[in-house]
């Protein structure tokens, strides 16, 4: 499956990180409790006032329930 852009989400930064620190992304459902943070290293450091934007892609179909 190609991958497909599901949505993007912009914003400013409010502090530094440089790029030897982890940045995590929060991926929250409908602000219940079903969520998942996924850490990365930025590719360079990030300065305060600094626009970033992260995209979010489908990658693979959710495997096929069995049922019965």
């Amino acid at each position: 499956m190609e991958p497909v852009i599901i949505g993007e989400a912009s914003g400013k930064m409010t502090s530094e990180i440089s790029k030897e620190e982890q940045l995590r992304v929060l991926l929250r459902v409908n602000w219940t409790a079903k969520s998942e943070e996924v850490p990365f290293n930025p590719e360079e450091d990030l300065k305060v006032g600094d626009k970033i934007k992260v995209t979010m892609e489908k990658i693979s179909e959710a495997p096929a329930s069995e049922s019965g």
